[in-house]
């Protein structure tokens, strides 16, 4: 039997995002956090089973101390012919099934909706800085920002 290939997507994603990545964050007021403000985010990530996955592993800082975890696996599903990302977090929402993403060119996103309405996950790398942005929306038509953070790998 041929064993199976890392997809050329996958490759490209892992060559985007694999590595240690740190920066400042702004924080907008939300249902999660009514009065929003600075924070430090640190990135690390890395390939997985082979290359088939990244594992993401974050770490949210405010005021020196850490405030939030979460982890995250992204997969490219050739079947689908489509990424998948799936992320945990300690604030114990259990996520049912993971999110269809899509990489166009140097920027990689996807939307995932719950009962409080959606979120928009946008990644984006240009010349060794890797921007992040959650934007929230109740109606899939009006986007406030949530989270947006810049950071360089270290």
């Amino acid at each position: 039997m041929e064993m199976p290939t890392v997809s050329k997507e996958m490759a490209r994603l892992t060559e985007l995002f694999a590595g240690t990545w740190r920066g400042e964050e702004t924080l907008f007021p939300s249902e999660w956090d009514p009065v929003g403000g600075p924070a430090t985010g640190t990135w690390t990530v890395r390939a997985a089973v082979d290359g088939f996955a990244l594992l993401v592993d974050y770490d949210e800082e405010r005021d020196g101390k850490l405030v939030y975890r979460g982890h995250g696996v992204h997969g490219w599903d050739a079947r689908e012919g489509a990424f998948f990302a799936y992320w945990f977090d300690n604030v114990g929402v259990m996520q049912k099934a993971g999110n269809r993403a899509t990489l166009d060119g140097d920027r990689y996103t996807y939307t995932e909706l719950s009962d409080q309405g959606q979120s928009r996950f946008t990644y984006e790398w240009h010349e060794g800085v890797f921007t992040f942005a959650i934007d929230r929306s109740a109606d899939g038509k009006d986007w406030k920002p949530m989270h947006h953070g810049r950071y360089r790998q270290i």
